[in-house]
C-alpha cells in the first residue's frame, strides 16, 4: 500500500517539475523571439535612414535632375518630413497637432527634419538641407509597405515633392 501512495507522490512531484520546466521554455522562448523582433525592427530603421540620407546626399549637388524613391517602411509606420525653412507656417497649420511629439521637436528649434513614428517607434532623423512646398511637410503613410516621393536636386538642397 505504502508504494503506490509514493508512487503517487513520486509522479506528481514529475508533473509538476514538467509544468515548471516547460513554463520556463515557454517564458524565456518568447522574451527571445520579442528581442529579436525588436532588434530586427531597429536594423530596418537604421537601414532606412541609411538608404534616404544617401539618396538625399546624392541628388542635392545634382542640379535639375530628379528621381521617384521608395522605402520600405512597417505598414504602421509613418514618415514625416518636414522644411525646418518653414518652421512658423508648419506650427500654424493645425494638421501638426495630430502629432505632438513631431510638434514638441520643431518647436523646441531642435535639427530633426523627418520622423518614423508608429506606436512603439518614434526615431527622429536629420536629413540635411531639404526644401518642401506648401504645406512644407508631407506625412507618407506606406502603400504595400512603401513609402514614395519624389527628390529633385537642387544644386545645394534637395527638394521633397509627393510621387504623382
Amino acid at each position: 500500500k505504502m508504494s503506490t501512495k509514493s508512487q503517487l507522490i513520486g509522479n506528481a512531484f514529475v508533473y509538476l517539475f514538467s509544468a515548471v520546466v516547460i513554463a520556463m521554455i515557454l517564458i524565456f522562448g518568447y522574451k527571445y523571439i520579442y528581442s529579436t523582433k525588436e532588434t530586427i525592427k531597429q536594423t530596418e530603421v537604421q537601414l532606412l535612414k541609411n538608404d534616404i540620407l544617401s539618396d538625399i546626399k546624392a541628388m542635392a549637388s545634382d542640379y535639375g535632375s530628379s528621381k521617384k524613391v521608395s522605402y520600405k517602411i512597417p505598414q504602421t509606420a509613418e514618415l514625416c518630413i518636414f522644411d525646418l525653412e518653414k518652421r512658423d507656417e508648419i506650427l500654424i497649420n493645425e494638421k501638426i497637432d495630430s502629432y505632438p511629439l513631431i510638434k514638441d521637436s520643431i518647436e523646441g528649434n531642435v535639427k530633426r527634419n523627418a520622423f518614423l513614428v508608429s506606436t512603439p517607434i518614434f526615431e527622429p532623423i536629420y536629413l540635411g538641407e531639404i526644401e518642401i512646398s506648401e504645406p512644407y511637410f508631407y506625412c507618407f503613410k506606406p502603400i504595400a509597405g512603401k513609402v514614395s516621393f519624389v527628390i529633385e536636386g537642387l544644386g545645394n538642397r534637395t527638394l521633397i515633392s509627393a510621387a504623382g
